[in-house]
């Protein structure tokens, strides 16, 4: 990567030699362990190939997966296609060698056949969109590349310079990859915008509104971290990255970030982005605020890569981190530290691991028993997709025990602070994860 510099967005979840699996993992201290006597039978097969980015429970037990343009159900041990939606796809490919087809990314069911989806953005946003699907027919509510285009809050409202993102290979101009998401209602849902570093509001009808445009990553002095300068005095910084978001217990909107592309001093460095994503809180009903502030606060930090979150059924907040390092590494050189799953205390800002040593994890889902699934191997560095129910969480444990919790609540809600030591995040790293040393079978 000597002279060459890598794209600042979610680079590591478009190109088409990534390979997903899917495996539900048991959860450990904090979340009783028990089998559930409703386990459904698992599913294996070769058949489910990448991009596998996104997995959903649905209401009366199914459980929803994205595979590249499709959107697929296991249930009962089988696994089916329920949905095609038209994905964008250019010939050769956008400017720089970016991605040259974009998948369905994030899901939110309403009900057995009735869900939301979400495609990505290629370059200038193109194909970016949120879809309403039901009994397999799907149509486009709310076209998000337009909006982006007409709003372009992060550069307009924000601090992003477009001079930087033709420097990273695409074309300089308003970006969007609408990722995760979570329904509020029918008609509404909350999405996180990962290029276009903000949260989206998007109706039914076709509104679309800026609930609000995150910061970029912190240095440790609590100023915003500069990834490079270009000339014309030109500071391009680290991105956040949001990937996921979720209603709280206390009905404000939590996302989550996994953090852009490191510093050219770090690039290559095990730590590369150790500790730099965070979680925000955004009080619920909020429109166009810029972060931090009275209205965005943060809440947890010292995470690493996170791909996406959700609530259990304990009220704590579940983070899945997709390595140690960082994605930079594993997308770019296969060099795997280990991912994990963590459960936050989002009052006090204390995480705990659930699990980690995991092959690159990357989407997380409670099914309605409590069990717990997480889209494992996104990289492809290691096995065949699989799928199966995991352990499940006992809504009556919230306790944060087992001496593996760590405070990452921030000093205080402000751009300038004192920032925490990311010990308790480095730690997870002490857990390494062998090549070949997961049971595929």
């Amino acid at each position: 990567m000597t002279g060459q510099r890598a794209p600042s967005r979610l680079a590591l979840l478009t190109p088409l030699a990534l390979v997903a699996g899917l495996l539900a993992v048991p959860v450990g201290a904090g979340a009783h362990q028990g089998h559930d006597p409703g386990d459904e039978p698992g599913y294996h097969g070769d058949d489910l190939v990448p991009l596998v980015l996104g997995i959903e429970a649905t209401p009366d037990g199914g459980i929803l997966i994205t595979q590249n343009d499709l959107v697929r159900e296991l249930r009962r041990g089988e696994l089916t296609t329920v949905a095609q939606l038209p994905v964008a796809d250019t010939e050769d490919g956008g400017p720089g060698g970016t991605p040259a087809t974009a998948p369905v990314n994030g899901l939110a069911a309403l009900g057995r056949g009735n869900f939301f989806a979400t495609t990505g953005g290629l370059d200038s946003a193109q194909g970016a969109g949120l879809w309403r699907v039901s009994r397999g027919n799907a149509r486009l509510v709310a076209d998000i590349a337009a909006f982006e285009h007409a709003n372009d809050a992060d550069a307009t409202e924000g601090w992003k310079d477009h001079a930087c993102e033709a420097a990273d290979g695409w074309t300089a101009g308003p970006q969007s990859n609408p990722y995760q998401l979570t329904a509020v209602s029918g008609g509404e849902v909350l999405i996180a915008d990962a290029a276009g570093t903000s949260l989206l509001r998007a109706k039914t009808n076709g509104d679309i509104d800026w609930v609000a445009v995150f910061p970029p990553a912190y240095d440790d002095d609590g100023e915003w971290l500069v990834q490079h300068e270009l000339e014309g005095d030109v500071t391009c910084y680290v991105q956040p990255v949001p990937t996921a978001v979720d209603v709280g217990p206390d009905g404000a909107y939590y996302v989550t970030e996994l953090s852009g592309t490191p510093t050219p001093a770090d690039l290559m460095g095990p730590d590369a982005l150790a500790g730099l994503a965070r979680v925000w809180r955004i009080e619920a009903g909020s429109s166009n605020v810029i972060c931090p502030s009275e209205d965005c606060t943060l809440v947890v930090e010292g995470l690493t890569s996170v791909m996406d979150a959700e609530f259990g059924p304990d009220g704590r907040f579940y983070v899945v981190e997709l390595d140690a390092a960082g994605w930079f590494l594993p997308a770019v050189t296969w060099q795997v530290a280990g991912g994990a799953i963590k459960a936050c205390d989002v009052t006090t800002g204390e995480c705990e691991v659930v699990e980690e040593g995991l092959p690159t994890p990357g989407a997380i889902t409670f099914d309605k028993r409590g069990r717990l699934w997480v889209v494992d191997n996104v990289l492809g560095i290691e096995g065949l997709p699989s799928i199966r129910t995991s352990i499940w969480v006992d809504p009556a444990h919230r306790a944060l025990g087992g001496g593996q919790g760590c405070s990452t609540a921030p000093s205080q809600p402000h751009r300038h602070r004192e920032l925490r030591s990311r010990a308790c995040v480095k730690r997870s790293m002490s857990t390494r994860w062998p090549r070949g040393s997961v049971d595929r079978s």
